[in-house]
């Protein structure tokens, strides 16, 4: 019986870690082989708006670059064009860079927040975002997290709000979170519920 009672634990411990540990990515980390570089060149930033469904921790930003360089990355309360939050990645050509935010930061449902990667690259002398007009249907993700429409500007530095907007389907940048959700309420009452199922078996059981 003891053997039960553990593995009952676990399994209730396990499920509820997993639900709160798991990162999910909205774009799930899509191939971007049908994306082109773009033109600008300079202080040019590149990302996305986008809603959720449902409170979540973003807990990473990544991007998809055209070249290797350091990206700032922020995330962005759309509305009061406010910073939530800032990392740097170190983007790799047509694949996927992510790097952690120095702490969650919770989204609030019904509430707009954009994800913007930056970067100068006056230097470079060509740009270091890719671009796709009409992308596959995995970059204009649904769901717990709606993508509305791509945001630009350009000649801004990185804690600056861009202000250009181009309309859906289109996916400049190309940007992402990594997000964990938050549980809810009922959720959270289950977990509840089989611990103190666990906990009566175990005095019943006397071990």
């Amino acid at each position: 019986m003891r053997k039960i009672f553990v593995f009952l634990f676990l399994s209730v411990v396990l499920v509820s870690a997993a639900m709160a540990d798991t990162i999910v990515y909205p774009i799930g980390q899509a191939s971007t082989d049908s994306f082109v570089q773009g033109a600008g060149v300079g202080m040019t930033p590149r990302g996305w708006d986008f809603v959720v469904s449902q409170p979540i921790y973003v807990q990473q930003l990544g991007i998809n670059a055209a070249f290797e360089l350091p990206i700032t990355m922020s995330l962005w309360d759309a509305t009061t064009q406010t910073l939530l939050g800032q990392t740097t990645v170190n983007a790799q050509p047509y694949g996927w860079a992510f790097a952690d935010l120095a702490g969650a930061i919770q989204l609030t449902p019904g509430d707009t927040y954009s994800v913007i990667g930056w970067a100068d690259t006056t230097n470079y002398g060509q740009a270091w975002y890719i671009y796709n007009n009409t992308p596959p249907s995995e970059f204009n993700p649904t769901g717990i997290v709606t993508y509305l429409n791509g945001r630009y500007d350009n000649g801004i530095d990185a804690n600056t709000f861009p202000l250009g907007t181009l309309s859906a389907p289109a996916q400049y940048g190309v940007a992402d979170i990594g997000y964990t959700l938050v549980p809810e309420p009922g959720t959270l009452a289950l977990i509840g519920t089989g611990l103190g199922l666990v906990g009566v078996l175990r005095r019943k059981l006397n071990f």
